[in-house]
């Protein structure tokens, strides 16, 4: 009984200082905060708590060798996101067999489907990093037939789609890309998946013809408040967006090789991500427009207008 008592007392120290500690309003709470909380109480719940909230501190500021020491020291069987964080951190550290077996351990033990998700993209991203592209695609193929895929369908797509290309099946790249895009018209990763489309075109790794790709934007993006104005403004007519400059003036100079015209590339934003817009321009009637458009399209790229301001 008097064991029990100790045990305890000690438990509730532990949680009164752990509590105290993550309310303080000073942010910049220096580590030697949790590290006397966990050496006060090294076998208590909120002891080992102090010490996994270290443990990610060090990950967070890169310092994965000292990270991975704290993380080893956490054996309470109630702190169950142990190996999810040591698998990001050996993720990170370039130890990829260790991530490995760490998300699998965290995902045969867990029931938390956010993390057991991002777990399954933790094995995919160490399988290919260490070039096994086959076997990254599996996995993420499982995820995506599995009830365990939550928020990150754009980024699944991606990966399959980076993989797909990485093992030559470019069609097949391809086919995700393009979903991504008609899914997902304004995420990051449509904007990745367009450059990715674009360079694999460039280097004549498939025939697919860029307006296939474009058009898929079209109905979106013309109601985009960052691309019109309900004031009246000089009109253009927008050929491409990427997310990478060098791509909007490669596409640029590409089209004026084909047609005559002035063109200007402006960056916008949508869902805080910069975005390059390539558009042909200015134009001061509905004819001219008519006659490029008409041009555009004979020479295999879409297009749709847009107004802009001085």
């Amino acid at each position: 009984i008097i064991i029990y008592c100790a045990l305890l007392t000690d438990e509730m120290t532990a949680e009164k200082s752990y509590l105290k500690l993550k309310t303080e309003t000073d942010k910049t709470i220096d580590k030697t905060e949790y590290e006397r909380i966990f050496m006060d109480h090294p076998d208590t719940f909120y002891g080992q708590t102090a010490l996994l909230d270290l443990a990610k501190i060090e990950l967070l500021q890169r310092n994965y060798n000292q990270a991975l020491i704290y993380f080893k020291k956490i054996f309470h069987p109630d702190i169950t996101t142990k190996e999810y964080w040591m698998a990001k951190c050996y993720l990170s550290k370039g130890d990829y067999d260790s991530a490995i077996i760490s998300a699998q351990n965290y995902i045969y033990s867990s029931f938390d489907k956010e993390k057991i998700e991002s777990s399954y993209f933790i094995i995919a991203e160490a399988y290919i990093n260490k070039s096994l592209f086959g076997r990254a695609l599996n996995t993420l193929k499982f995820l995506k037939n599995s009830e365990n895929i939550q928020n990150n369908i754009p980024l699944l797509h991606y990966k399959m789609g980076y993989c797909n290309e990485k093992m030559g099946e470019y069609e097949q790249a391809i086919t995700y890309y393009k979903k991504l895009k008609l899914d997902f018209p304004y995420h990051e990763y449509s904007y990745l998946a367009e450059d990715r489309i674009y360079d694999l075109k460039k280097e004549n790794k498939i025939t697919i013809d860029l307006k296939d790709i474009l058009i898929n934007e079209t109905d979106e993006i013309a109601d985009d408040p960052l691309v019109h104005s309900p004031e009246k403004g000089i009109k253009y007519l927008q050929v491409g967006a990427f997310s990478k400059r060098i791509n909007a003036e490669n596409l640029a100079q590409e089209i004026q090789n084909k047609i005559t015209g002035n063109y200007i590339i402006f960056e916008k934003f949508a869902d805080s991500k910069s975005l390059f817009v390539v558009a042909f321009g200015p134009y001061e009637n509905e004819q001219q427009i008519k006659e490029v458009k008409q041009s555009l399209t004979a020479n295999g790229y879409n297009s749709f207008e847009i107004e802009r301001h001085r």
